[in-house]
């Protein structure tokens, strides 16, 4: 298909900015892409070239990410926060419903949009992803909740993970944050692949550049959710589902093959690719699931 061009767009939710990409006739069929956690809208950029013309895709930054602000001191990154963000965006684009098209982190948000409300989903997209990533045990709420309090304590006063002065600069030039970005602790990813995150993760100063995020979202939540909770949200989507997974990718091992039975409705397919397979050489096989499961 043909490349589709897109525009940028900065979406205004109570005065907090949210950035956007969008790709397609916005009088297609609504498509809302959700990137995951550090990455960012360029997540996407492989992939929806590829896909029907019939459809308009609006890939958010989420807060903290790419260049979307950034939240306030006295406010969190949960995953509940960012759902809540896309349904404003949902709504501030004149959306009833729409597909949600979602990576990693970001199908922790739309499992939480479509499992509490699901007239607002007519279709779920997960790239290797199966909900809420993060999770605790329950036992381990209370041990959780004070290591985070004390590794954010710590990181501020180090100036560890981004906690420095704004004009500090972590490398010398973009080629050095690009390789940087390539090993990653999710997996690795490769140079093009990184180079397309980069280019929307990056801030130049003036010792050089730095990461753009928010250092926040770098370290563990106060309260993250638990897996009974993550399932719950699952069990509770009602839409057809399209499920692609890495075979070397975050569920590799069989991990979470208790998530995959809390679907009603889903189609599951394994391929050969990484934790970013949608930005690898896979987005064409990809690309061609979604547009079978469109069916635009």
């Amino acid at each position: 298909m043909e490349t589709v061009a897109y525009t940028e767009k900065i979406i205004e939710i109570d005065g907090f900015r949210i950035a956007v990409k969008i790709w397609g006739d916005q009088s297609g069929t609504p498509v809302l892409a959700i990137h995951g956690w550090l990455d960012n809208a360029n997540s996407f950029d492989k992939l929806i070239p590829l896909l029907s013309n019939d459809i308009c895709i609006v890939a958010i930054d989420l807060a903290g990410h790419g260049w979307s602000d950034h939240r306030t001191q006295d406010t969190s990154y949960y995953l509940w926060d960012y759902a809540v963000d896309a349904l404003k965006v949902i709504e501030k684009l004149g959306w009833k419903k729409c597909i949600i098209l979602a990576h990693s982190m970001g199908t922790g948000v739309a499992s939480i949009i479509a499992g509490a409300m699901p007239n607002k989903v007519t279709k779920l997209i997960f790239l290797d992803g199966l909900g809420a990533p993060f999770v605790v045990e329950e036992e381990n709420i209370v041990t959780e909740f004070r290591k985070s309090v004390q590794q954010l304590k710590m990181a501020r006063k180090t100036k560890l993970y981004g906690f420095s002065d704004p004009d500090v600069g972590y490398f010398k030039t973009k080629e050095e944050a690009v390789h940087d970005r390539m090993d990653n602790v999710i997996g690795k990813i490769s140079y093009d692949a990184s180079l397309c995150l980069v280019e929307r993760s990056l801030i130049k100063v003036t010792q050089g550049y730095r990461w753009r995020f928010d250092p926040r979202i770098v370290l563990s939540e106060c309260y993250r959710m638990t897996e009974q909770q993550a399932q719950l949200f699952i069990k509770n989507i009602q839409c057809e589902t399209l499920i692609v997974l890495g075979k070397q990718g975050l569920f590799a091992d069989g991990m979470y093959t208790s998530r995959i039975e809390q679907f009603k409705n889903a189609t599951v397919h394994q391929i050969d690719g990484g934790h970013h397979l949608h930005l690898e050489e896979a987005h064409r096989p990809i690309s061609t699931y979604i547009n079978q499961f469109l069916k635009i």
